[in-house]
């Protein structure tokens, strides 16, 4: 590459960094210390809500895979604490005119833990074995429906052409599509490489004992020099978060994440932890199956969310800190618009609904019961609420570890749910209301839906993307797949032995700078 180029890719690197992401300073601030200076040794223990099925990245779904999923593998590019795009495996990269064509270039002598180079030729390969058919990938039809191919250029520099414009690519290449796998050890295992998983990452995988630990140890040949400063990171198995603060007060485990606001309780006061607020919290709604009874019914859904006093769940299941969620997009992000569709609290008019709708009183709807506290508390409000309007709820039992492979398989219809925000609007929003999103299991179609998110997708105007996405929540929130509740108030628990500990906003814990004291 001559200099020119490179002068132009570094400049592009850059300026892609900070493409389309307004800061988000104002509430993102640094944690506060813990172990003052970075030291080499020990491990890491993590109180670990283990609902994992699998550690290879192509077929990933779970929330808490992720968390694994980032000390074992690289993806292509990374993201900072305000959503910002940064360098990771690619160094760099520009892009064409027209947005049509993204050239990457690599960082150079890094190789997968059983030896295979990581080169242009492996990213090629990971990318094209996802959108297989074969392969069974759920990312197969978000990347074939923007890449029309990958081009290898020189061993350290490769291509993706784009079937349109698609300003969202590096978003997506900063989480599952991005992880880089061995196309050697992928092979080679085939099936079994979920539990045999090999990557760039600054750990290596050692051993899973399903619901008891997940096992990683030091990459003695990591590509960043002098990193990590962990000897290995366990993920330990906790039935639930009170059990995991309770391990963590006796030292057995060094930090528990996603706890809430009573439950943080549990070790306020307690010297030797800190706990911290996470600045964006996961957005909590309800869904259902809308393409079929008897949720196809919009006066149904629209008592339902008139209905709910989300005032009072929040006081309930969040101490009141939590904020009322009037779409999936909290404020702050550039993306992020005022409430134009909202339901209030309104008994009277749930009522109405339901009789204009056709829905007898006593009508009895299942909701599914998870084991999770804050998912089974919101399963009672709900029920409580519904009631009084003449619904009566049946809780079905579900297991947390369970809960979400089976409302994707659909066997799952009325039931609380959480998502974590993406660094690009489309990461959530398009994989969820689009009619071919991997994750639309509410069963939603809509064609204006379907032409905004399409057009949202491609728009190189930042402002023309805002509009669509004001205009998209409004679609969803006059439709109801969804009825928001909250984004919730959410923390972690941590040793005060831990330091480097990093939180981004999508949730997702980063181990991998993290070092641990002594004593």
């Amino acid at each position: 590459m001559n200099t020119e180029l490179r002068r132009r890719t570094l400049l592009a690197a850059t300026a892609h960094a900070a493409f389309g992401v307004a800061t988000l300073a104002s509430w993102i601030a640094p944690h506060p210390a813990r172990a003052a200076e970075p030291v080499r040794g020990g491990v890491l223990n993590v109180g670990f809500d283990d609902d994992a099925k699998t550690l290879n990245p192509v077929l990933s779904v779970q929330l808490s895979e992720r968390q694994v999923l980032y000390l074992v593998f690289n993806t292509l590019v990374g993201i900072n604490t305000d959503f910002s795009i940064k360098p990771e495996l690619a160094r760099a990269w520009h892009t064409e005119a027209d947005g049509s064509r993204y050239v990457f270039e690599l960082q150079e002598g890094v190789r997968f833990h059983d030896g295979t180079p990581f080169d242009a030729a492996a990213v090629k390969w990971n990318i094209e074995h996802r959108m297989d058919p074969a392969t069974g990938s759920p990312q197969r039809t978000q990347l074939q429906s923007v890449i029309r191919s990958v081009e290898v250029l020189t061993p350290n520099s490769v291509a993706f052409n784009l079937i349109n414009p698609y300003p969202a690519l590096l978003s997506d290449l900063a989480e599952r599509p991005g992880f880089m796998i061995s196309p050697t050890a992928a092979q080679r295992s085939g099936a079994e490489f979920g539990r045999n998983p090999v990557g760039t990452g600054p750990f290596v995988f050692e051993s899973w004992m399903q619901g008891a630990s997940i096992v990683l140890k030091r990459n003695p040949s990591y590509w960043q020099a002098g990193r990590p400063w962990l000897d290995g990171v366990v993920f330990r198995d906790i039935p639930n978060h009170v059990i995991g603060l309770q391990r963590l007060t006796v030292g057995e485990v060094d930090i528990v994440t996603s706890i809430s606001p009573d439950e943080a309780r549990q070790v306020e006061g307690n010297d030797a932890i800190t706990v911290e607020q996470a600045k964006v919290g996961r957005w909590f709604t309800l869904q259902y199956q809308v393409d079929k009874p008897p949720f196809d019914n919009p006066k149904l859904r629209q008592a339902i969310a008139h209905a709910i006093d989300r005032n009072r769940i929040n006081q309930v299941t969040m101490r009141g800190r939590a904020v009322i969620a009037d779409g999936m997009t909290p404020a702050g992000l550039w993306w992020s618009s005022p409430d134009e569709v909202v339901y209030d609290y309104n008994p009277a008019k749930a009522r109405a609904l339901l009789a204009e709708g056709g829905v007898a009183p006593g009508t009895t709807l299942a909701i599914a019961a998870s084991s999770d506290l804050v998912l089974r508390r919101i399963d009672q409000l709900v029920s409580e609420q519904l009631a009084a309007v003449g619904i009566t709820l049946q809780l079905q039992p579900v297991s947390q570890s369970e809960s979400y492979a089976r409302v994707v398989q659909r066997a799952i219809n009325f039931t609380p749910i959480s998502w974590t925000q993406r660094s690009d609007p489309n990461g959530l929003q398009y994989i969820l209301l689009h009619s071919k999103g991997f994750a639309n299991t509410t069963g939603y179609s809509n064609p204006e839906m379907d032409r905004m998110l399409d057009q949202a997708r491609q728009s190189l105007d930042q402002n023309e993307r805002k509009r669509l996405y004001a205009a998209i929540k409004s679609q969803m929130m006059r439709d109801l797949p969804y009825i928001p509740l909250y984004f919730a108030a959410e923390y972690a628990a941590v040793s005060k032995k831990i330091g480097g500990f990093v939180w981004p906003p999508d949730q997702i814990p980063r181990y991998r700078d993290a070092w641990k004291a002594a004593g």
